[in-house]
């Protein structure tokens, strides 16, 4: 677990989902893009092994609006000035209940909404974009999940346990303690967990370790020994790893960081 206590689930622009919503969706967020005006910039979505919705909204109107499947390598895509991004990450095991969408199709993958959703994803789309504050986006969710989520089937009671112990534990427990823990054997869990979720366990354990470690860096943990340590590895390895997810290495990571700290914008976006 990074720094010694409970995990960070959400990074900077991200919240919880209203508590009806919370066994289907992980977080919501809101990302604006600070970047001084008529600038372009490369905006990182780190992967999570979750399936997210994503609209990118410009003065109000949509720009874009994509699902993003569970990665294994850190997507990066251009930004312009002035945009919004708005969002929900699905817990990583509900995209074919709540969407319709099976997450192996759509691995590593980012597709446009519409083409996965229907037309219905425009109009959500346009909703979205047009929320002048919270509250306001709070409703436009709520009013589009309900109904999905009162037709969801609920998550593999299995796969759900083996979900929150990697995530709790920050992708360092043992896959082979945990089937065992959810009396299943281990070809039986790898089966069903990838169905589910779109990345085998020891897939989804490597993004969640890097995932934390790059919430450890974004609270200012600059040790790569430490950062190795936190999620069990040794640091050559750890190293290896980090690159391998995120596309970059620990110290590039925490010199953009920096870099972003002296010029006045700090936080690490939620996508």
């Amino acid at each position: 677990m990074t720094g010694g206590g409970a995990p960070r689930r959400y990074f900077d622009g991200e919240r919880p989902p209203p508590e009806p919503f919370a066994e289907h969706v992980l977080a919501l967020w809101t990302f604006d893009v600070d970047i001084p005006d008529a600038e372009t910039a490369l905006h990182t979505t780190w992967p999570d092994g979750c399936v997210s919705l994503s609209i990118v909204a410009n003065h109000g109107v949509p720009a874009a609006a994509s699902i993003i499947g569970p990665r294994l390598r850190a997507l990066r895509v251009p930004m312009r000035s002035g945009l919004v991004v708005r969002g929900l990450r699905l817990w990583p095991d509900t995209a074919a209940s709540v969407l319709g969408v099976d997450p192996v199709a759509i691995r590593d993958l980012a597709r446009p909404a519409a083409e996965l959703l229907g037309f219905g994803a425009l109009s959500l789309a346009r909703a979205v974009a047009r929320a002048d504050n919270d509250p306001e986006l709070d409703a436009v969710w709520e009013a589009w999940l309900a109904p999905r989520i009162a037709a969801a089937a609920l998550p593999d009671p299995d796969v759900r346990f083996v979900v929150r112990r990697i995530i709790d534990s920050d992708g360092t427990c043992r896959l082979a303690s945990i089937a065992r823990e959810a009396g299943v054997s281990a070809r039986s869990l790898d089966r069903r967990f990838a169905a589910a979720v779109g990345l085998s366990p020891s897939q989804f354990a490597r993004v969640r370790r890097v995932r934390a470690s790059i919430g450890a860096i974004a609270a200012g943990e600059r040790a790569v020994s430490t950062l190795a340590r936190q999620v069990g590895l040794e640091p050559a390895s750890f190293a290896r790893e980090f690159r391998s997810v995120a596309g970059l290495s620990p110290q590039s990571l925490m010199n953009e960081l920096d870099q972003l700290e002296h010029s006045g914008r700090t936080g690490l976006s939620a996508s």
